[in-house]
Formats: C-alpha cells, sequence, structure tokens
C-alpha cells in the first residue's frame, strides 16, 4: 500500500552568510549544520559575498548535492544586510535561523531546542538568541544620533529610544537615579532565530542598515513593535570565531 500522508512541514529556513576567500570557515559552519541537525527539519539558504573561486565552486558543489536549497551568489560584496535581504526574500517556513560564516553549530539539540523553545513561547516573542544589551550607542554605532536613526524608521512606533537622559524608554527615574533607560537589549547578528513573520511585519533588515549594528538596531525595532527577546541558553553555537574580516563600514546608510 502507498501512503498518501504529506511530508512533514520544515519549521526553520536556516540562513548562512559566507564572504570571500575563506573556504574553512564556509565548510566548518556547513558541516556544523550538517552534522548537528535533522535534514527534514530544514531548508538552508547560503549567501556568498564575493565568493573566490574555491569557495564559490564547494557552494555549488552541495548545492548541486541537494544540501543547499537556494544559493544566492554576488560576486561583488554588497555586504551583510542587502544579502541578507535577498536571502529572506520567498523563505516560507514559520523561522528563520540566521548564522554568519565565523558561527558553528557544536550540539545535537541547538536547532531542536530553538524550535520547541519558539513553539511554547506567547507570541509575543519573536526573537531568541543569547540576550545581551550596550549601555552606549558608540559600542555598535558611529551615528551620533542613533535615536534619530530610531525615529526616522519605518518600523519605529512611537516608542522613546533608549537614552541616559530622561525620558529615555518612557523612564524619567530608572532605578532611582532621575534618568531615562540607555540600555539597547539585543540578539547578537552572528546566531539569531526570528519569527518570518515578523521580518516581513519590519521589512528586515532595514534598507539603511549595511552591516554593524545591525543586531541591535534589530532588537529595538522589536521594541517598538511591542514585542519581546527569548534568551536561548546554552546556544550550542560558537560565535565570532575568526578574525574580524571585511570592511567594517560605518553599518548604514543615509
Amino acid at each position: 500500500m502507498t501512503s498518501t500522508s504529506s511530508p512533514r512541514a520544515k519549521p526553520v529556513t536556516i540562513c548562512v552568510l559566507t564572504y570571500g576567500d575563506y573556504l574553512q570557515l564556509a565548510r566548518r559552519v556547513l558541516g556544523s549544520i550538517f552534522t548537528h541537525c535533522d535534514r527534514a527539519d530544514y531548508d538552508l539558504v547560503v549567501g556568498a559575498n564575493e565568493p573566490s573561486p574555491p569557495v564559490e565552486s564547494f557552494l555549488r558543489e552541495q548545492a548541486a548535492a541537494g544540501r543547499i536549497d537556494r544559493l544566492e551568489i554576488s560576486p561583488t560584496n554588497i555586504n551583510k544586510n542587502p544579502m541578507m535581504r535577498r536571502m529572506f526574500q520567498g523563505i516560507a517556513t514559520p523561522y528563520i535561523w540566521w548564522l554568519d560564516d565565523d558561527s558553528h553549530l557544536i550540539d545535537d539539540t541547538a536547532l531542536e531546542r530553538r524550535v520547541a523553545a519558539a513553539v511554547a513561547a506567547p507570541p509575543e516573542v519573536v526573537l531568541w538568541g543569547d540576550l545581551c544589551f550596550c549601555e552606549s550607542s558608540r559600542a555598535f554605532t558611529h551615528l551620533k544620533k542613533p535615536s534619530e536613526f530610531v525615529r526616522a524608521a519605518s518600523w519605529y512606533r512611537g516608542l522613546p529610544p533608549p537614552a541616559w537622559r530622561a525620558g529615555g524608554k518612557g523612564e524619567f527615574d530608572f532605578m532611582g537615579l532621575g534618568k531615562g533607560d540607555g540600555r539597547w537589549f539585543f540578539i547578537p547578528g552572528g546566531d539569531f532565530f526570528i519569527r518570518t513573520s515578523a521580518v516581513r511585519a519590519m521589512d528586515w533588515p532595514d534598507p539603511r542598515l549595511v552591516k554593524n549594528g545591525e543586531d541591535v538596531f534589530l532588537g529595538e525595532a522589536v521594541r517598538q513593535q511591542g514585542w519581546k527577546l527569548g534568551h536561548i541558553e546554552p546556544s550550542g553555537v560558537v560565535v565570532s570565531d575568526a578574525p574580524r574580516r571585511g570592511d567594517v563600514g560605518l553599518g548604514y546608510t543615509d
């Protein structure tokens, strides 16, 4: 008898961005996914900014073998966020898991625990990872007035941005200190898990963003919608496990 049951829908699309002539990193991050994740649980989208011939050849081999579902290649480095926008287009799974190529999995349960946490979470929790915060905008952006960047965003919903002056995040006596709340909460951009519906609602990433600060601004964009961040521990992922590469840049465009 032939079964007529439909295959189980995959819950997540894993997105990995590679760059340049870093074949070892591309092999490591993709190999860690192949090793630690059940192929029935995910689609895989890989972006490649200015890949060297060996990197491009490796990625095309993986795509031909069916290990990569969609491959986005740019012969020039269009940078992280423009490529992210391209990679996010057309994703239909409920969740997206983003990994930079200098991240890699070390735990067989990393994906399973993320999906379980997301399914069990209330709908206002939309973004998961290693919850962090910055006390100064100088830690993540060259913008002199990041609050103006927030207020000009399409995702701005009127909540006062973080600031230590009175009124920051709507606080006037934060912790009894007579000032605002200047903490920017975020999930680091090398490893984040997000509801696809939230990506669509916010049209993320912001078209003005290039690279630096995008993770912190994503945390603020989430807060502006009245949504929340979720902490995943242990993460099962090693992040930023390579020297900084490529042009740092300002991280945004005017």
